[in-house]
């Protein structure tokens, strides 16, 4: 029997996609031919030795409107003729286009939905974007053979709405072969994030923390949308040689980052739906990167970090309310000597080969 020739969609460009890599990979485990489409905006290579092979598309428009159109008009007509058995659309954006290709073709369609798109807090100030998003969502989702999503409250959220039954494939690491221990503080206290530089990650309250934080520094790993807002706020408050931004970075080369630090931040505001239900990858990588976490106390989150014991939960993101959280991660003697032993059992617990199981049923 033939392998399946599976084609997946993403908006991005492919560069810093963790998840799209290990999904690639997985496939690839369960038999199949992978390709992904994707954009070469805002440039950057992709490292040898990932799973799957690539295209992507140089487009004319980078933003907007003008970008989704350009975007699902260059994959509908790359869906429409290439060799291909199953579409794989990653999120909203790249549904239009493999919903019609799919169905001229009479393929099977999975939708794969990484965020609750129609509750991006980028859309909620947007009422006739947001319409339009959502009036997609609401006439495509019902469509597609199947639907993957990445927390449990977004797949109750489409069995609310829809009577969609999501398949929960969470964002999780490779089962590290050896998990980074917990660092001591050394020189000083180091703060880690990474991930998109977005609205409602709780960077810019991060940063003012430091007000309260004398003697800690900042790691920022990653590029966004928001990024010179973020960037300004350091600015503003003088404080550009307590924080390093690394830029956007491949995914492999976050640990070396990481290594330097000694609590990562998975941090959320309540602006919108999206963020309340995430469950971010982060969250997830930070124990084999040896960092308990200080977290926001959304639902998902919360389940997490108080079963695996991996770190502290925060009510607000006011500047006091953080600083007093990093500081008790980072000082408090007898919660890392707790986390010393919680970390490893959580990266060994919270993997990718555990969860991708599901592909072998889907494919």
């Amino acid at each position: 029997m033939d392998s399946k020739r599976i084609v997946i969609t993403v908006s991005n460009n492919l560069v810093t996609d963790n998840r799209l890599a290990k999904t690639a990979a997985s496939l690839e485990a369960c038999g199949c031919e992978v390709l992904l489409l994707g954009r070469r905006w805002p440039g950057g290579s992709i490292p040898p030795g990932r799973a799957g092979k690539v295209r992507r598309f140089r487009l004319f428009f980078n933003r907007n409107l003008g970008f989704y159109s350009e975007l699902n008009v260059r994959l509908f007509f790359y869906l429409l003729f290439v060799k291909v058995d199953v579409i794989w659309a990653v999120d909203l954006d790249t549904l239009p286009a493999a919903y019609l290709a799919a169905r001229m073709r009479g393929k099977k369609l999975i939708y794969d939905s990484h965020e609750y798109f129609t509750e991006l807090p980028e859309l909620q100030d947007r009422p006739i974007v947001k319409r339009a998003w959502t009036y997609l969502q609401d006439h495509l989702i019902t469509k597609v053979d199947v639907v993957i999503t990445v927390s449990g409250s977004i797949a109750d959220a489409y069995r609310d709405r829809y009577g969609v039954d999501a398949v929960l494939v969470r964002n999780m690491p490779l089962r590290p072969i050896a998990p980074m221990s917990i660092r001591e503080l050394g020189d000083g206290p180091v703060i880690y994030y990474q991930g998109a530089m977005n609205v409602g990650r709780g960077l810019e309250e991060a940063i003012r923390s430091l007000k309260f934080l004398p003697g800690y520094r900042m790691i920022i790993a990653g590029r966004g949308s928001h990024e010179e807002t973020i960037r300004e706020e350091a600015r503003r408050l003088g404080f550009e040689d307590r924080i390093t931004f690394t830029g956007m970075l491949p995914f492999e080369a976050l640990a070396d980052e990481a290594r330097k630090a000694h609590v990562g931040l998975c941090l959320m505001t309540k602006e919108a739906l999206n963020h309340y239900y995430a469950l971010p990858n982060r969250l997830f990588d930070y124990p084999a990167l040896g960092l308990p976490v200080v977290a926001s106390a959304f639902p998902d989150i919360s389940k997490i970090v108080e079963k695996y014991k991996i770190g502290l939960l925060v009510d607000d993101l006011q500047p006091e309310t953080l600083a007093a959280a990093i500081r008790e991660a980072c000082e408090n003697r007898e919660l890392r000597k707790l986390w010393k032993s919680t970390l490893p059992a959580a990266a060994e617990q919270l993997n990718w080969e555990k969860e991708a199981e599901v592909f072998k049923k889907l494919i």
